[in-house]
């Protein structure tokens, strides 16, 4: 079969029901070589247009169409597939030919609609009105029509023709856009479907550039009412799309200042989370309640949402006993461990306690690089949204979106994970350097007393941890030391021209909190970045180790006062220990 009968198969008026990926595929079929860009230039120009990905956000382009896949090799060059590099002049001419041509609206749409975004970057002109025009109204063939088969596209066609109407100001395309989107849909809206009605009525409702008539706009609302009414109702309760009706009714009711309808609309969702609350299990309770508890504080119903929050706290315990630990084993050469500990412990004991330092501070690059690396791997535990982080009592103290949307929230679970793996070297370490250099309370105050920022004051105390640490009593010794290295983080804050305090509401000032400190950009120059992110994530980051905030507000449970944390503390104190003044 020729390249002229595939596309023919498809360019016809009375064709329907297929995507442009069916014609990609097709036509792919007729490649007989790994480098038909150059065998066949017409074929792979052909093939290129229907591999490009509609409203990407995959590209650093700045177009809507970008490729189609994105990786990173390990050299950390990346490799997009198709590349808008091989896109030339020629082809742009070749696609707005086969596009004025062309008679079935999604292959017109297709060539178009490349034309119009990649011209101004590949030819330096920017594309005729006409075919930008030409584009919409192709578009909107699609949906009027139902020419495309994927239903969930033609919402995203309808939405790029009535952004691209708005952003040529004609109104009579608006319009036509506006009554393409409520016909399609009035035709295609399924209560089990939210994703395509709450998108349609998000392009219509909340949008001020399209103008709606009251009884468009009401009916819309009516819509929605009875589809929250049909979902909430009866045995069966569709709480997933009865969420997002309940959502959308209690931002409009609250734009338009009726109370009572929005009250009314939050009270309907909240019967229906408890109305399922039976058949799930407590950590699936929580995740709801949490969910209506941001959701009646979003609203303002401070009252309603202390209640829920009153449970939130009541399920805490199920919902830890349900957590279940995970372990990992590794088998390590005991000759490998021996050649470590020995290299680490040689040398003087400042050399080694340098060496301490250095070695266990967590690089944030090998971290974001394990991230992306495992996000290949196992990529369901990463492009699902919302991961919670949980207290001993069940409780959600933080989140974790997505890899695309929270990628610096991935970066501090994976130093935590780190932080914990590495613990064992860390003990192996301290211990050998006792044993060889008789590390003891005394030489290590000795050795953080050089530094600037420890006051001679503050080291009774220090020693009376650093005491405890050594015998084992490592509450006592977490407890004193890390309100000590917060007190010599203010004043390296200080010495370097920052300030620690901020107004108080009682006209006074209070010190800035911790996390406040070592996010200030002074820390980072003096620290570098690593170190900065390694004492956020083990001292103030809910998503890490937040040693200081759980440490000092009471939270901490008895069994983070182990070894392992102890020595984390003592590794921070000897960071500190190494700073010196710089001489002029």
């Amino acid at each position: 079969m020729s390249l002229q009968n595939i596309l023919s198969q498809y360019d016809s008026i009375d064709k329907k029901d297929f995507d442009e990926h069916i014609v990609e595929a097709s036509l792919r079929s007729l490649s007989t070589s790994d480098n038909i860009q150059e065998t066949d230039p017409e074929l792979f120009t052909e093939i290129m247009a229907f591999r490009f990905y509609e409203n990407s956000t995959k590209n650093d382009w700045g177009t809507y169409f970008g490729p189609m896949v994105v990786w990173n090799n390990d050299d950390g060059t990346v490799i997009e597939s198709p590349s808008l590099s091989v896109v030339t002049e020629s082809i742009i001419k070749y696609w707005e030919k086969r596009g004025l041509e062309s008679v079935n609206p999604i292959l017109t749409a297709r060539y178009l609609g490349l034309v119009w975004d990649f011209h101004y970057k590949i030819c330096d002109s920017i594309p005729s009105y006409t075919i930008g025009t030409a584009y919409i109204q192709s578009l909107l063939k699609i949906a009027n029509e139902d020419y495309h088969k994927r239903e969930v596209d033609v919402i995203e066609k309808l939405k790029r023709a009535l952004t691209l109407s708005i952003s040529f100001n004609n109104l009579e395309l608006i319009n036509d856009c506006k009554l393409a989107i409520i016909s399609y849909d009035k035709r295609h809206s399924v209560d089990s479907k939210p994703g395509l009605w709450a998108r349609a009525y998000d392009l219509l409702i909340d949008n001020k550039k399209l103008h709606l008539t009251e009884e468009e706009e009401g009916s819309l609302i009516l819509e929605l009412e009875n589809k929250l009414a049909r979902m909430t109702s009866g045995e069966k309760v569709d709480i997933w799309g009865a969420d997002i009706a309940a959502e959308r009714l209690a931002n409009y009711y609250k734009k338009k200042n009726q109370q009572d309808q929005l009250y009314r609309v939050l009270t309907t969702i909240l019967d229906a989370y408890e109305k399922t609350m039976n058949e799930k299990t407590s950590m699936q309770v929580s995740a709801g309640l949490e969910h209506l508890y941001k959701l009646f504080i979003k609203f303002n119903f401070k009252e309603e949402a202390e209640k829920i929050l009153l449970e939130l706290r009541a399920l805490g315990p199920k919902v830890a006993a349900e957590l279940k630990p995970i372990s990992v084993s590794h088998d390590l050469p005991q000759d490998e461990i021996d050649k470590y500990i020995g290299q680490m412990t040689s040398g003087s004991l400042e050399q080694v306690l340098y060496k301490i330092v250095a070695e266990f501070i967590p690089s944030k690059e090998e971290a974001k690089r394990l991230v992306l690396q495992y996000s290949k791997t196992h990529p369901l535990l990463y492009i699902v949204g919302s991961q919670q982080i949980q207290d001993e009592k069940g409780r959600v103290i933080a989140t974790i979106g997505s890899i695309e949307d929270d990628l610096e929230g991935h970066i501090v679970q994976q130093i935590s994970q780190n932080l914990s793996m590495s613990s064992i070297f860390l003990r192996w370490v301290i211990q050998e350097t006792i044993q060889k250099h008789n590390l003891d309370v005394e030489n290590i105050t000795d050795f953080i007393s050089k530094s600037p920022v420890i006051e001679e004051n503050r080291l009774t105390i220090i020693k009376e941890g650093l005491n405890a640490y050594f015998n084992g009593n490592f509450l006592s010794a977490i407890h004193l030391i890390i309100p000590q290295i917060e007190e010599a983080i203010r004043n390296l804050v200080e010495m370097v021209g920052g300030g620690v305090l901020k107004p108080s509401r009682t006209g006074g000032y209070n010190l800035r909190t911790f996390d406040d400190i070592l996010r200030d950009k002074l820390v980072c120059e003096v620290f570098g970045e690593d170190i900065t992110n390694y004492l956020i994530v083990l001292f103030t980051d809910q998503r890490g180790w937040n040693l200081r905030n759980n440490v000092c507000h009471g939270l901490a449970n008895p069994n983070t006062f182990d070894y392992q944390t102890a020595d984390r503390v003592l590794h921070a104190l000897l960071f500190i220990g190494t700073l010196r003044t710089k001489e002029s």
